[in-house]
Parts: structure tokens; C-alpha cells; sequence
């Protein structure tokens, strides 16, 4: 299977027999913007514009390539409506929703290790 970016066609290729799961999953879904696009649509179907506000710092060519990623690798689903003027749609798969525990970890993580830091004093001392 393939999807073309732009002039670059991309080969969706199957893990090697030895690889690691963790290492193969990271390939798959940890792009820049993935799984942030993933997060947002874990909350519900969204539009194209809808995503694109709600997404700080991600311009609309880089979250076009990022959907047709996604849609390559059966994580997400595009739906054109066909109301005038017609809307698209995005969804998770099932097995985009199947990351749902993950970004649950994930969320846990930053909250942990990541908002604590914001917190923290320019000294790096916890108060």
C-alpha cells in the first residue's frame, strides 16, 4: 500500500520478523503531529478546519499529509459529507480508538513529569 506526498509516494512496509513492538509503534504513530491529530479525534469525529484551530503551531499542508498518514495506516477515517459545501470528517478506526489507554499513559506521564516542570521555579527548586 501506498499514499503519495506531494511528489513523494510513501510504501507502507510490514515490521521485520525481530523487530521490537515499542520500536515499530513509535514508527508508525510517532510523527511530530500524529499523535496529537490522534488525541483530538480521541474526543470525537472532527472537520478539517476544526482540527486546524484547535491545533496551535500546525499549518494546514502539514495536517493534510499528517490525515493521509493516518488514513494510510487505518487510524483514521475521512468521510465526505454531502452537504453544500460538502464537509469532510475525520474518526478514528477501531484501531485508532485502541490507542485511547495510551494517550491515557501518556496523559499521566505529562501531567507527572512534564506540567511539574512548568510549575517549577526559573531556580529549578521545587517549592
Amino acid at each position: 500500500m501506498a499514499y503519495s506526498k506531494s511528489d513523494e509516494i510513501v510504501e507502507i512496509t510490514s515490521p521485520k520478523k525481530d523487530s521490537c513492538p515499542i520500536v515499530e509503534a513509535i514508527k508508525e504513530i510517532g510523527g511530530e503531529w500524529r499523535l496529537i491529530v490522534i488525541r483530538y479525534l480521541n474526543d470525537g469525529p472532527m472537520g478539517f478546519n476544526d482540527l486546524l484551530k484547535s491545533i496551535e503551531g500546525l499549518n494546514s499542508k502539514t495536517l493534510s499529509s499528517t490525515l493521509k498518514y493516518l488514513e494510510a495506516h487505518g487510524i483514521v477515517t475521512r468521510e465526505v459529507e454531502s452537504t453544500r459545501p460538502f464537509r469532510v470528517r475525520y474518526d478514528l478506526t477501531e484501531k485508532g480508538k485502541s490507542l485511547k489507554y495510551s494517550l491515557e499513559d501518556l496523559k499521566r506521564w505529562g501531567q507527572q513529569w512534564i506540567m511539574k516542570k512548568a510549575d517549577m521555579p526559573q531556580n529549578g527548586q521545587l517549592p
